[in-house]
């Protein structure tokens, strides 16, 4: 990439040529690393809920840090929540662990943990350790609906449906809930599922997380209207809820044609709500780069790099935005991944 770069500005001259090659190499680069498309925070794909699945996450090992300082302490869970409504990311994961690592059955630890790397941009991370909160759990509900969402992140929406499915399954608001095939029907999973859903709304129209779970459905079909209508209700009911205004953010983002000036105050509500949401300064870093401003995406997808630096996918997106300014000497700072630098020249 680098000697692409190099052959793109020789003698101080631009070959748009060579600059278009290498965008569109690193564009590709940064949607594999990223594990969802440039132009969606949901990662929607031609082949809609077909995509393959995954491996299961369960034979995967979930890594614990070494010499955690919460290792001994008596009140880990209790301490990890505190700093996790306080923003303090990088402390409550090492307080969660601390509970994990003695307790590997503690559920409601593990799912706050997925949750934690859910926020930092870090979906695969959190799908080992929201598998194993269900593992320990199935009627661990919000557990559940997590899953689903890392899942939709990570294009496997086959396990994100069956998760959701088992949400609304396993939720005792919904005890005989039944699917009511008609001539619409088409016997898939995504019918079944959406079905289910459709008549929970009519069970509980109020409920925020049956809201939620529509949302997630109707992105995963595309219908981003219906997310949209569907992420607003959850938010009427739960206005401080962060996570909402960042889901319907990215909801309007998708939207075709894209409606990403109408996402953006929706992601600035959420890290308003949530300044250290890394997830949300990602998603707000493509909006800004969807609308061409790309000096304000670089800033988002710096500050989100800095609050979640193992999310190193997000070097990609710097680099993408700093050659669409043309500005090689700072695409070269992303090559070293030198953040402090990068911050010092780009201020």
């Amino acid at each position: 990439m680098e000697e692409m770069f190099s052959r793109a500005w020789k003698d101080g001259e631009l070959n748009e040529a060579e600059l278009d090659n290498a965008f569109k190499q690193m564009m590709a680069q940064a949607q594999s690393e990223a594990g969802f498309d440039y132009d969606t925070a949901w990662g929607a794909n031609d082949a809609m809920w077909d995509f393959p699945s995954m491996a299961s996450p369960l034979e995967q090992t979930y890594e614990l840090e070494q010499n955690n300082p919460f290792a001994e302490a008596s009140n880990a869970f209790d301490e990890g929540m505190k700093f996790f409504q306080a923003g303090n990311l990088p402390q409550a994961v090492l307080a969660f662990q601390a509970v994990v690592g003695k307790e590997p059955n503690h559920s409601e630890a593990w799912r706050m943990l997925g949750v934690v790397h859910q926020e930092n941009d870090e979906d695969k991370k959190a799908i080992l350790c929201l598998e194993r909160a269900v593992e320990h759990d199935a009627y661990n509900l919000d557990a559940l609906l997590a899953l689903g969402v890392s899942y939709v992140n990570e294009l496997d929406h086959s396990n994100a449906l069956k998760n959701l499915k088992a949400w609304v399954v396993n939720n005792p608001s919904f005890v005989g809930l039944e699917v009511q095939r008609d001539e619409y029907s088409d016997g898939s999973m995504m019918d079944e599922v959406m079905q289910l859903m459709l008549k929970a709304a009519e069970w509980a129209p109020k409920d925020p997380q049956v809201q939620e779970v529509l949302g997630v459905l109707f992105n995963v079909t595309r219908d981003y209207s219906s997310a949209a209508a569907a992420f607003r209700k959850a938010i009427d009911a739960r206005p401080d809820d962060y996570s909402l205004w960042n889901k319907c953010g990215a909801t309007l983002a998708n939207s075709t044609p894209s409606r990403s000036d109408e996402a953006i105050p929706a992601y600035l509500r959420a890290i308003e709500l949530r300044p250290g949401y890394a997830r949300a300064h990602l998603n707000l870093g493509i909006s800004y780069n969807n609308l061409g401003n790309f000096e304000a995406a670089a800033r988002a997808y710096m500050r989100a790099l800095e609050l979640s630096p193992s999310a190193t996918h997000i070097w990609q997106y710097i680099k993408i935005s700093f050659t669409c300014m043309e500005r090689p000497d700072l695409v070269s700072l992303c090559d070293a991944r030198d953040l402090p630098a990068l911050k010092k020249m780009f201020h």
